[in-house]
């Protein structure tokens, strides 16, 4: 017989709710439909719990939903660009390298199709800081938080995404017409 060794980890399944984590490492992919997304895994969490998180777009064609985590991680900014009425426009870098090592916060909660396991709520908020387009203070990061898990309520708690309701009956819906739908319930961060 071989000789095994197996590493066990203590203290069982993160607890759900908020954490402040660092980002380990990103990657950017693309299923077999076609949509882009971003994995996102970090330092205190275990190697099989990342954020993924589809591209989502507004009507004007501004991509948000990954933009979020880049805003939120105060990473990747190269050029800002004053606005009219104080407004400021960003160009962000999205080299998920970029993404190592920054800050976010975000939410654990058991997957509604399966309990025992977690899963990370693709809304993250930002930590307290302040760069030069912008700053988050405690009650900011409460706000983004509090708009986070009101998504989680609204869309994910009961198991709503990947299904599509129709005068009673309860459809499945393909990956493709899935991200569609979550990109629909996505709210705009900015």
């Amino acid at each position: 017989m071989a000789t095994r060794t197996m590493t066990v980890r203590s203290g069982g399944r993160p607890a759900l709710g908020w954490h402040e984590v660092t980002v380990k490492k990103a990657t950017f992919d693309t299923n077999d439909n076609d949509s882009t997304y971003i994995d996102v895994w970090f330092n205190e969490l275990p190697e099989t719990l990342n954020m993924r998180v589809y591209e989502a777009f507004d009507k004007q064609g501004n991509e948000f939903a990954v933009g979020s985590i880049f805003r939120f991680a105060n990473a990747g900014i190269t050029t800002i660009l004053d606005g009219p009425n104080g407004e400021k426009s960003i160009t962000i870098d999205d080299n998920p390298n970029g993404l190592r090592d920054h800050k976010l916060n975000v939410y654990l909660y058991a997957d509604p199709k399966n309990p025992k396991y977690s899963r990370v709520l693709k809304q993250p908020a930002p930590t307290v800081f302040q760069n030069e387009v912008e700053q988050f203070s405690e009650e900011d990061v409460k706000y983004w938080m509090d708009r986070a898990e009101g998504y989680y309520n609204k869309y994910v708690k009961d198991g709503v995404l990947g299904t599509h309701k129709t005068t009673g009956t309860t459809v499945d819906l393909t990956p493709k017409e899935s991200v569609k739908a979550e990109a629909a319930t996505a709210d705009i961060p900015f």
